[in-house]
């Protein structure tokens, strides 16, 4: 099946690395943010996952690619066959929704503002001419190119180098980067210096965490901060006795 690595799988990308290189080059930060489960073993964890996706991207460029989930081949041709009919859904669905937004019946483009008499015109020419590369012959042979390939592929066991399927690399990637992002702002969010190595600035607040094991790093914890030096200048960190001490008063008081 052919992908495509697009500017938000890179930016993904680009966004994790900047939080590991941020956790690497600061260990007093990241020694503030180990009291709240950010440890060396999730850090050597970004690392790999990282990596994975790299190698993954690097696959997917050079067209070696193993994206078949299935242990089996009868049901990788399964696979197969399914990803080359959605191909060719995807493919007439494109053609036809830019043949309704280029002629401006649909949409808010330029051309939806055109005359009735425009879109009767000029609107169908494009229409036409959009639509038409619905039943591309040479885009068909491509698709088609496509499935024999991976019909082949299919038949053979998985490379013991290849990396995960571009996708299941990346959403792994994605739920490891957005936990600790939060935690980052969490807990540095009054201190926006602090924040920047990690590649994050200072803005609307995240969604407050609930629940016990979350209320350390949620709104208690930013809130409860201490002083402690870092390199030369205050730090406030969340301090989990105060938490502790917060949440037993709440307690009590409910």
């Amino acid at each position: 099946m052919k992908t495509w690595v697009t500017k938000y799988d890179e930016e993904l990308l680009a966004k994790s690395k900047e939080l590991v290189k941020g956790a690497e080059e600061n260990p007093t930060s990241r020694e503030l943010l180990g009291r709240y489960e950010f440890s060396a073993e999730e850090l050597e964890r970004g690392r790999k996952l990282i990596a994975n996706v790299e190698k993954s991207f690097e696959w997917e460029r050079s067209g070696r690619a193993y994206n078949f989930l299935s242990t089996t081949p009868e049901k990788r041709v399964a696979e197969a066959k399914h990803w080359y009919a959605d191909t060719r859904r995807r493919w007439v669905r494109e053609a036809f929704r830019h043949a309704e937004e280029d002629s401006g019946w649909v949409g808010f483009r330029p051309s939806s503002q055109w005359s009735l008499e425009r879109k009767l015109t000029e609107g169908t020419r494009i229409a036409v001419k959009h639509a038409a590369r619905a039943f591309s012959v040479s885009a068909f042979l491509e698709h088609r190119a496509n499935l024999k390939r991976d019909l082949a592929l299919a038949l053979q066991d998985k490379p013991a180098d290849a990396p995960p399927p571009k996708d299941t690399a990346l959403v792994e990637l994605a739920g490891w980067y957005e936990r600790w992002r939060l935690l980052v702002q969490r807990v540095f969010r009054q201190r926006p210096d602090l924040m920047a190595p990690f590649g994050l600035t200072p803005g609307k607040a995240p969604p407050r965490l609930r629940g016990k094991g979350a209320q350390k790093y949620g709104e208690r914890a930013a809130g409860s901060l201490p002083v402690l030096q870092t390199n030369g200048c205050e730090t406030h960190v969340a301090d989990e006795a105060d938490d502790d001490d917060d949440a037993t008063a709440d307690a009590s008081a409910n």
